[in-house]
């Protein structure tokens, strides 16, 4: 299955972060995970407005180069296509350096970056960071609200099993199924484990 529609999956059921700061960007940014490129560019102008105010948000940074990979995804091959990619996956890592210990910008950069493709040689970043997450939780259960647990577990899981560490990606999954926040999640989680 499409690592972004993967995504959409866990993000949709996710309560999205993005509308602490503003509904219309967790509105245009679920949208934009939906395949609307007009969202995708609206989202990016929203966040772009926060930045100029809040330039310390690493939260809306973090969305910001996210939507930066979305509009990567949309653009055909090309130099407009590969700066996008690079200019997300840049400020996604800005956002995680100026905010180590924050969970939520953390997630999102994991999350996203798990869904680029595999020749991106993202996946291993990813893997360590919801590993590094998995650890950072477990010793602070306050660190995500119950529902970004779920995404968490599911991901790591997913991670895990790209990986080739079957072991670890049911170990992961079950620990998410033993989280009772999201029935979406959940059943994702189920899935993964039926196919495992």
């Amino acid at each position: 299955m499409n690592r972004f529609v993967l995504v959409l999956i866990a993000l949709l059921s996710w309560p999205l972060l993005a509308p602490a700061q503003s509904p219309r960007v967790g509105d245009l940014y679920a949208r934009g995970l939906a395949g609307d490129k007009e969202a995708v560019s609206e989202c990016i102008r929203l966040l772009e407005e926060i930045l100029v105010t809040k330039p310390d948000d690493q939260l809306a940074r973090v969305y910001l180069g996210s939507a930066y990979t979305l509009r990567a995804r949309d653009r055909s091959f090309g130099k407009s296509k590969l700066d996008a990619l690079h200019k997300g996956v840049a400020l996604m890592d800005e956002a995680a350096a100026a905010a180590p210990k924050n969970a939520n910008v953390l997630l999102t950069r994991a999350v996203t970056n798990e869904a680029l493709p595999v020749f991106l040689g993202r996946r291993k970043a990813a893997r360590a960071q919801l590993e590094e997450l998995v650890a950072q939780v477990e010793k602070d259960p306050a660190a995500l609200k119950p529902a970004d647990k779920q995404l968490l577990y599911l991901n790591a899981g997913q991670a895990a099993q790209h990986a080739g560490d079957k072991k670890r990606a049911t170990e992961l999954w079950q620990r998410g199924l033993g989280i009772v926040a999201d029935a979406k999640l959940t059943a994702e989680i189920k899935a993964a484990l039926a196919q495992h």
